[in-house]
């Protein structure tokens, strides 16, 4: 192994590099949530055929940008980008991936105890329940790459909205009293198990302006090809 260090990360990581199999690979202690974002992954991009090349489309695409590195770089991570892709997917008319986990209140700490939270792993990861959800959006794997670069860089309020795979939807900051201090102005997007977590909190406003920008300049390239 080379390039062996230490990520001081939310989560800390041990960041290494396999020179004879060309992979790079994160490694983390004792953090069993991580387990179970595997495993949604893995049931969401099962459901339509649109789901997994979509979210590698737009992996390749903020690796290739310098988008992608929360802890060193100041952006955000892979798995919020994830995370932006299958909300992007859920709010889709007609939507093609569902609200896989259950229906609750959204959590704020003004109303809901800090000390009695929990963290919830339940979803349902029943392929014969999921299979065939989205067949009834008709929408190309172009057009919703297109439809992807437009919402986040023209459409998405940065100032009102929280990201939400475990609701399905937008939340408003307000919800979650995420609408005050540095959260008002920054990139929220709720971490589906944690909810106490905002995954974009590793961008600041120059970050956040940059990948916006970058946004900006896919659809303009979209639209002249």
């Amino acid at each position: 192994m080379k390039r062996v260090y230490c990520v001081p990360a939310k989560v800390p990581i041990v960041r290494l590099w396999d020179p004879q199999l060309e992979v790079a690979c994160d490694i983390n202690i004792n953090n069993t949530v991580s387990l179970h974002n595997t495993r949604m992954i893995k049931t969401l991009v099962e459901i339509d055929p649109r789901v997994r090349p979509l979210t590698m489309i737009i992996k390749h695409w903020t690796k290739q940008r310098v988008l992608n590195d929360a802890a060193a770089g100041g952006t955000v991570s892979p798995y919020t980008w994830t995370n932006l892709v299958f909300n992007f997917l859920q709010r889709r008319q007609p939507p093609i991936l569902p609200m896989i986990h259950p229906a609750g209140p959204v959590w704020n700490p003004l109303t809901q105890d800090p000390a009695d939270f929990e963290i919830s792993v339940d979803f349902e990861d029943d392929p014969a329940q999921l299979a065939g959800f989205g067949r009834a959006n008709k929408e190309s794997l172009g057009r919703l790459l297109y439809e992807f670069f437009r919402t986040y860089a023209y459409e998405f309020n940065y100032r009102e909205d929280v990201v939400s795979i475990r609701h399905g939807r937008l939340l408003n900051k307000h919800e979650k009293d995420w609408d005050h201090g540095r959260y008002a102005c920054i990139l929220c997007v709720e971490e589906p198990f944690d909810v106490r977590r905002n995954l974009g909190n590793s961008a600041d406003l120059d970050s956040l302006e940059g990948i916006r920008q970058e946004l900006e300049r896919c659809v303009g390239i979209l639209e002249e090809s």
